[in-house]
Order: C-alpha cells, then sequence, then structure tokens
C-alpha cells in the first residue's frame, strides 16, 4: 500500500466518497440512457410490413386488370360469334365455301369463349385471393405502426425521465467536486478513468472494496486519520466510513 498525507480529519475522504456515489449513479443513469430501445427494430418492421403491403395492393391491382382484360376479351369475343352465327343461321349467306369458312369461325371464336371464361373463373379466385392478401398485409401493416407509436411515446417518456435524472446528477455532481480539493480531485478522476469509473472503494471486512486484497489493519486508522492510502493492487483511494 501507498500513502500520501492528507487534512480536515478525514472530510476529503467523506466528500471524495460522497462524490463517487454521485458519480456512480451518473454512470448508470447514462448507461441505461443508452440502453433504451428506440424503436429501430420496430420502425425496420413498419417499413418492412409497408414495402409488403404495397406489393399486396399491387398484386390485386394487376389481378384485378388482368380480369378485366380477359372480361373485354370475352364480351369482344361474343359479339362477333353472335354476328357470325346471324351470318351463317340467317338466310344472308349462301355460298358454301363462305358457309364453311363461317362455321370455322363460330368453332374458333366458341374455343376462344371457352378459354376466356375458363380463364375469368381463374382470374376471380385469383382476384379473391389478392384482396385476403392486401388486407391480410394491411392490418399487419397497421398492427405493427400501432406497436411502434406506443414503444415510441413509453420511449420518450423513460428518455425524457432520464435526461432529467442526468440533468439533476451531473449538477449534483459539480457541487460536490468542488468541496474536493483540486489536486486530489484530479488524481480520484485519474485513476477513475483508467478502472470504470470507480477512483475511491471502501474497506469492508478488511479488505480492498476494489480488488478484495487484505488491507493491513494500520491502514484503517491512517484512512480515518485523512490520510490518502491508495491499493497497491488495483490503484485506488481508500475509504472507510465512520464507526
Amino acid at each position: 500500500m501507498s500513502e500520501e498525507t492528507g487534512g480536515d480529519s478525514g472530510r476529503p475522504l467523506e466528500h471524495l466518497w460522497n462524490l463517487q456515489q454521485v458519480d456512480t449513479r451518473l454512470a448508470a443513469a447514462r448507461a441505461r440512457r443508452s440502453a433504451l430501445d428506440d424503436g429501430s427494430a420496430l420502425r425496420a418492421g413498419v417499413e418492412a410490413a409497408a414495402r409488403a403491403a404495397a406489393q399486396a395492393v399491387a398484386q390485386l391491382h394487376e389481378s384485378q386488370a388482368a380480369l378485366r382484360d380477359h372480361e373485354l376479351q370475352l364480351a369482344t369475343t361474343e359479339a362477333k360469334h353472335k354476328k357470325f352465327e346471324g351470318d351463317l343461321y340467317g338466310g344472308r349467306v349462301s355460298n358454301p365455301k363462305e358457309l364453311s369458312s363461317l362455321q370455322e369461325e363460330l368453332a374458333a371464336l366458341a374455343r376462344t369463349r371457352d378459354h376466356l371464361e375458363d380463364r375469368i373463373l381463374a382470374l376471380f379466385d385469383q382476384v379473391e385471393a389478392a384482396k385476403e392478401a392486401a388486407q391480410s398485409a394491411e392490418a399487419s401493416k397497421a398492427s405493427l405502426e400501432q406497436r411502434l407509436a406506443a414503444h415510441l411515446a413509453e420511449y420518450e417518456a423513460a428518455r425524457a425521465r432520464l435526461d432529467a435524472e442526468i440533468e439533476g446528477l451531473a449538477a449534483e455532481r459539480t457541487a460536490r467536486a468542488l468541496l474536493v480539493e483540486p489536486r486530489l480531485l484530479r488524481r480520484y478522476e485519474g485513476i477513475a478513468a483508467q478502472e470504470g469509473g470507480v477512483g475511491i472503494v471502501a474497506i469492508q471486512n478488511g479488505l480492498c472494496g476494489g480488488c478484495h486484497n487484505a488491507v493491513a489493519l494500520g491502514f484503517v486508522d491512517r484512512v480515518r486519520d485523512g490520510q490518502i492510502v491508495i491499493c497497491e493492487r488495483c490503484r485506488r483511494i481508500f475509504y472507510v466510513s465512520a464507526p
């Protein structure tokens, strides 16, 4: 153990110990602030859901457009079929060759009509499935948006509480630091910067509160007398609470 002399019958160490308690709370509050979930994952989920919903709606529109197109083709085919039937059976055509040609045209139109009707039935099913998919995707997006909104409200409330706590602790730290002799404060801050934010530790049950090494009994009295004693193992300043 190494030692330096201090004054004020241990008060400098008392002030320094109190400062350490504030620093510990301040570091914990800042860590909690940094650990807050700002909703990035949920926001990414909402964006993915929005893309999926847009894709589902686009697929619905594509299917609906295909259905309309096939219905128009069917209407055109049926109109032609009706006209050719009129020509064939209305007595306006008597030439055998023309009659044969009309029969072939009617047969071709009938095949086209059957194909279009089958395709339209399939497209009806496709449109219904696309509607369900679009509705499901929109519902999923809406649900995620609600979750994100609720999470962000909680995040902002927690952030505001922690920011206020940090501000209060920072002000308290400034006030307590003014009570510590500048040279001792610099010594403490240098140690804390290297030792995880802890520059002063209490001796508890004869052990260093930092590295848990045994501390000679004589050093306890010296610390109580206001001497600055440094642990040779962890290099932190010793503190002993009043008996």
